[in-house]
């Protein structure tokens, strides 16, 4: 059964939606993933705007300004609702796996 669009987000997605939690424009978002990862996640420019279009699309962001091709995007409620969900299911797999290791001592 193949997996509902954006029921689990993968890396990538995740740090999109959590840069455009304020405003700001894809080359932003190309540098702020690898900076806020500490260079462990990278975001090509292909995958950046394919996602963001595939984003607002979902109705996850929204287009808020146009600088010639600069395009600005900030997260909706649906996107941060989104997000939390993403960060809730990370939460719990971290407590799967302390349990797991730590909780049967």
């Amino acid at each position: 059964m193949p997996r509902a669009k954006f029921q689990t987000l993968t890396e990538q997605m995740f740090y999109i939606l959590l840069c455009l939690r304020e405003e700001c424009c894809g080359m932003d978002i190309l540098d702020r993933v690898p900076a806020m990862t500490g260079g462990r996640v990278g975001v090509g420019s292909g995958t950046l705007y394919n996602l963001l279009e595939q984003f607002a699309q979902a109705g996850m962001i929204r287009e808020t300004r146009v600088e010639g091709r600069r395009r600005s995007y900030l997260l909706t409620e649906f996107g941060r609702e989104t997000l939390r969900r993403e960060y809730a299911r990370i939460c719990a797999q971290a407590e799967d796996y302390r349990q797991a290791f730590e909780g049967g001592k």
